[in-house]
């Protein structure tokens, strides 16, 4: 959420309100729960179907991970949801840095799901740049 406060973004607040400065106000999406119940919500960002938002919270409250369709396949962008290959492999979220363990958990499990029921997605994840399919 844009509204949330921690102790760790009072290294990162100047270098934010100098980036945010004299721009237009952050508009925040609006989720819907997802009528599936796979996912905590989904919204197709642009209305064409190339880009969704994905509702992850667990590593913020308000943390998105997104599905890009490309001429080459579905791609989806973990975010922080999850950090490296191996967490995505083991289904291990990622460390100390996060808001709220079990939603963080039930979100990767969930992304987990949906590459599963597209075999042929790419999955970039946070911090590692993708995994391969075997």
């Amino acid at each position: 959420m844009a509204e949330e406060k921690k102790f760790e973004n009072v290294v990162v607040q100047g270098m934010e309100d100098g980036f945010f400065e004299g721009r237009p106000a952050i508009q925040e999406f609006q989720f819907t729960k997802d009528p599936d119940g796979k996912l905590e919500g989904v919204i197709d960002v642009f209305g064409d179907g190339s880009l969704f938002a994905i509702l992850t919270p667990g590593h913020t409250a308000g943390h998105l991970s997104y599905l890009a369709r490309t001429p080459t396949g579905p791609v989806l962008f973990t975010g922080d949801a999850c950090h490296t290959r191996w967490g995505w492999e083991h289904g291990v979220e990622p460390g100390s840095f996060t808001f709220e363990r079990e939603s963080e958990r039930k979100s990767l499990l969930q992304l987990k799901a949906l590459s599963e029921r597209h075999p042929n997605m790419i999955v970039r994840l946070g911090h590692q740049p993708w995994v391969r399919r075997s």
